[in-house]
Formats: C-alpha cells, structure tokens, sequence
C-alpha cells in the first residue's frame, strides 16, 4: 500500500492485494488405512484499489473508493477451474452533527461478471445519551451474489456418507446418484433447480442500544431484514444410506425479524463471563399469506379429513432456530502466559424439510431437530514470546444425532501458531 497525503485535509492510498491459498487434504482410517477423501485446494484471490479521504470541514470527512477484484478456484470437489470478476466503487460520508450526534451515510456499486449491476445504499446514525448510554440505528440495502461453493460444489463424505452440491451442478449429479440407485426419494423437484441461482439482496432496519460501566457492558439490538432470493442450504433428496443430498437455493420474499441482546461482566482482570441470547422468526412472505388465507391444509388423523393450519401452526423457514443462546467464560492466566475458555451454546429445534406435502413448515412435520447444547473448551499457552500452543475440544459432551453430519461426535484439536 503506498499512502500519498496531498495535505492535512486530503489524502490517497493505493492498494494491491493478493493472496493465493492452496491446501492438501487426506482422511485415512487409523485402523485399516483405507483412504476416504483425498483433495486439493488452490484459490486466489487480486484486488487493486484506490480509497480518498476528504476532510470536507472540521466535523467531517468523505471516503470515495474505486477497485477491481479477480477470485479464482480449482479444487478437488469441482469439475473445473472457476472464477469470477467484478468491478465496483464506494463513497460514505462521515460526520458529527454535535458531540453526541454521529452519522455515516454511505452507498456502494458493483458491477459483478455473473450477476446484475448493484447501487447499496445505507444509511446510520448513533446518539451518545451519556458516557455510559447510547443509541444506534441504520437502514441499508445489502448485495451477495452465490460464492463457488455455492454453484459448483460436488462433496460427498465418505466417513458419514452426505452430500452436498452445488446449484449449478445439483441436477446432473443427482441423476447420476439416482442412476447408481444411491437415491431413496427426492425431496424437491428437479424443475426447482433449472433456473439460474440469483444473487442475494436485503434492505436491513436495525435499532439498538448499547451500555457500559464499569465491570458491566451490554447491548440490544432490534432488527428486521426483508430478502429477495435468499441463498439458504436445502435438502434436496435422501440417499439410500439414510444421509442426505443438500444443495443451495433461493427463497424469493423472505423476512427476518427478532432482538439480539449480548452481556458481559468482568469479574477480575483476568475472569470475563459473557452471555447471549437470539430471538428469529423467520417467515416466507407468500408462505405466511397462504395461511392467514386459509389455503394450506394439513389431513387431521383423527377424523381423516383436510383443515386449514392456523397461522400459530406455521413454523417459518427451513434451518431457523427461534431461540440460540451461548455462554462463554474466558479466563487469563498471567503467570503462565496461558488462558483457558469454555463456550456453551444452544440451539432450539429447527425443521430440514416439509415431510407433509403442504409445501411449508409446520409444526407438524416430522423433520425437526430437536433442541440441542454444544460444549467447547480450548487452552492456550505461549512459549518464548512468539509460540502459541492450543489444545482444545469442540462438542466436548459428545453430542450426536445422524440427521446432523456437522456433529459426528468430539472433535479434539492441537493447533502451534508461530508470528514472526
């Protein structure tokens, strides 16, 4: 980066990145030897960039930038070498409006090589009521177009035996699974997948509060985002193994809405304790109409007969807990130059795909997840300065369950890290 200020009120940097990463796996049976996944990872990644800072008066400064950025991937899981292009520009400008008023008011636009032209506006504001209070909100267009894994992925673990694909490949791959007699059923139809995988967009509303003082800090948060082509994980088939086929999909008019609230205490200088809690719901538009219209049904197993769901009954989208919560303890050993944390995390139930036929999630399909609690500790110790050492394990309690191939059981780790 070469950084050139012309004056106090007016600087410009220039930037090349490029970072290229390539990796070999192997998984290996410890016992017998037999190799079960065996790939190669190369992905690259350049970015040159031109950024300028303006201070337009002594409250505030304008931010204009203008780049290009080429990422390229040829791995083991992919027919090909893909890669995308896509030029964009940004402005935000930066102002205190008093010494308790600030706002940003920004917009960025991409001009992606797969995907549309994209303008993303936003706009924040925060309002400092007292050294210890204060409130924030912003609204905000988002963009995202599919990332390769997303389009050309082609996984299937050996070990558990799922698969995952890419949209893009998705169709082919599982006539060929069908073929081989490796399907059971397919769980969505194929003409789902024949039109092109969407860029994801969102306009965000977000309204918080944020406290500190002292030993404490907290802070709330109230959101609520509406989607157009939400890019989501969905199964797609069931193989004959009792696993699954997932690939990616998009929900057309999704919405989000819920709080955030996050907490913190410091008890000594060297012991922290954290918590958080999540509430979503998460409802397809068109989806939560049909039901307040009465036009979905469900057979009652009583009487045999069709009712309309309540719109109580409606669930909300596939993957989307309503309630996560975590606990995190985090506790620093000087004398040692060592520190030991524990993060426990839950998870309410949440639903893989509509078992009834009514084309939506109730809650009376047989696909949920029950809720569930995930344990994981690390310890780090620092030698000579420059060397850490870090042993941990996540899942610590060993939690299973088969529908989950995320959760095969205790994962325990040793990690060196050495900075120079």
């Amino acid at each position: 980066r070469l950084d050139h200020k012309w004056n106090d009120d007016f600087n410009i940097s220039y930037e090349f990145y490029y970072t290229n990463y390539q990796a070999a796996e192997l998984l290996a049976d410890p016992i017998g030897g037999e190799v079960l996944s065996d790939s190669d990872f190369n992905q690259t990644l350049l970015r040159p960039e031109i950024r300028a800072n303006y201070k337009i008066t002594e409250y505030g400064t304008l931010t204009a930038g203008v780049g290009y950025q080429v990422e390229a991937l040829d791995r083991t899981f992919f027919d090909e070498r893909v890669q995308f292009d896509s030029q964009y520009l940004y402005a935000q400008y930066d102002v205190n409006l008093s010494e308790k008023w600030n706002v940003i008011a920004g917009a960025r636009f991409d001009n992606h090589s797969e995907y549309s032209n994209q303008f993303s506006p936003k706009l924040a504001a925060i309002y400092n009521i007292n050294e210890s209070i204060a409130v924030k909100g912003s609204v905000g267009y988002g963009f995202k177009a599919p990332d390769f894994r997303q389009l050309y992925f082609d996984f299937t673990n050996s070990a558990v035996g799922y698969t995952v694909l890419g949209y893009n490949v998705a169709p082919g791959k599982l006539n060929e699974l069908q073929a081989q007699g490796q399907i059971l059923d397919v769980v969505v139809p194929l003409n789902d997948l024949n039109d092109p995988l969407e860029a994801e967009s969102s306009i965000g509303y977000n309204l918080g509060m944020t406290y500190k003082k002292g030993k404490w800090n907290a802070e709330l948060n109230l959101f609520r985002n509406d989607f157009t082509n939400l890019i989501d994980t969905r199964i797609i088939a069931r193989r004959t193994n009792g696993q699954n086929v997932f690939s990616y999909v998009n929900f057309d008019e999704i919405y989000t809405t819920g709080f955030e609230l996050n907490t913190g205490y410091k008890v000594t200088n060297d012991l922290n304790i954290s918590a958080g809690y999540q509430l979503l719901y998460a409802f397809d538009k068109a989806q939560e109409q049909a039901v307040e219209d009465g036009s979905v049904f469900i057979r009652d197993a009583q009487t045999n007969q069709s009712v309309a769901i309540d719109r109580s009954e409606y669930f909300g989208l596939v993957n989307r807990s309503r309630h996560n919560a975590n606990i995190k303890i985090f506790y620093d050993i000087k004398k040692y130059k060592a520190n030991v944390n524990l993060r426990l995390l839950y998870r309410s139930k949440y639903a893989q795909f509509d078992t009834n036929g009514n084309g939506l999630i109730d809650i009376y399909d047989s696909s949920f997840i029950n809720g569930f609690v995930t344990t994981n500790v690390a310890a780090t110790k620092t030698f000579y300065k420059d060397f850490d050492l870090q042993i941990g394990a996540n899942n610590l309690l060993n939690y299973r369950d088969n529908n989950i191939p995320t959760l095969p059981g205790i994962q325990g780790y040793i990690r060196l890290n050495y900075q120079f």
